[in-house]
């Protein structure tokens, strides 16, 4: 859908996004090739949540891409030097940027709530409120389907460094300052100290490889849970 914004064609899913996407239509369609006199409330109800999963890889990848387009159109480090346009640009790939941002964690807890309700974890004893991450300690702590909590770990652990900078900066962005506060702040401070504050934006393509890091991780925790799903998924066809 975005892709029109810069001329370009429609996504051709490719990667560990197809892969993803794959996993998600196959356990799908294990689950309605049950008959719906068959079917169970709760199949019923895993195929409707599992439809919601490809219509959120979507919209992330969709905003990674829009935040890549803009940040190509910003060159300079400081605001002050740069022209309309190029702010223009800035602001829109930071639009984009924290919004893939905010849908990776989302997606993630989604993904730890599918977990938690399908196989009955009850993660909820644990934390009230949990996460992706304490879905994973509480099948490591309890044993828990080991040979799938393995594969989830390893890709935790391989993406751990970029994964943990980008969680802080969505706790950044939910709880503390947001970047037009700050930027109120420093015009505050150039009148009152007589200086002109210049605000140095942050680096931009160093974020960008931390988040595409952070969505292929995320593609592919989605891609080995719902396969696990599939090939598990009740076999009940007649």
């Amino acid at each position: 859908m975005l892709r029109s914004i810069f001329g370009e064609p429609r996504r051709q899913d490719e990667g560990y996004l197809k892969e993803a996407n794959e996993a998600i239509r196959s356990f799908i369609h294990k689950l309605t090739q049950i008959p719906p006199e068959k079917r169970t409330m709760a199949e019923r109800r895993f195929a409707i949540l599992s439809e919601g999963f490809l219509r959120a890889l979507d919209e992330l990848e969709q905003s990674e891409y829009a935040a890549q387009q803009y940040s190509k159109r910003v060159m300079k480090l400081y605001l002050d030097e740069m022209t309309l346009e190029e702010r223009d640009a800035y602001h829109l790939h930071l639009y984009f940027y924290k919004n893939a941002l905010i849908r990776l964690f989302a997606l993630l807890d989604k993904l730890g709530n599918f977990m938690n309700e399908h196989w009955g974890l009850q993660t909820e004893r644990i934390k009230a409120r949990f996460s992706y991450f304490t879905v994973l300690r509480n099948m490591h702590q309890n044993k828990k389907y080991t040979d799938l909590e393995q594969k989830l770990f390893d890709l935790k652990v391989q993406y751990k460094t970029p994964v943990e900078r980008l969680r802080n900066q969505r706790n950044l962005e939910i709880h503390s300052i947001n970047a037009d506060l700050y930027d109120d702040l420093m015009k505050v401070a150039e009148l009152k100290y007589g200086q002109r504050a210049r605000l140095q934006i942050e680096d931009i393509r160093e974020n960008l490889r931390d988040l595409e890091q952070g969505i292929d991780m995320t593609f592919r925790a989605a891609a080995t849970v719902f396969r696990y799903a599939a090939s598990h998924a009740s076999k009940r066809k007649g």
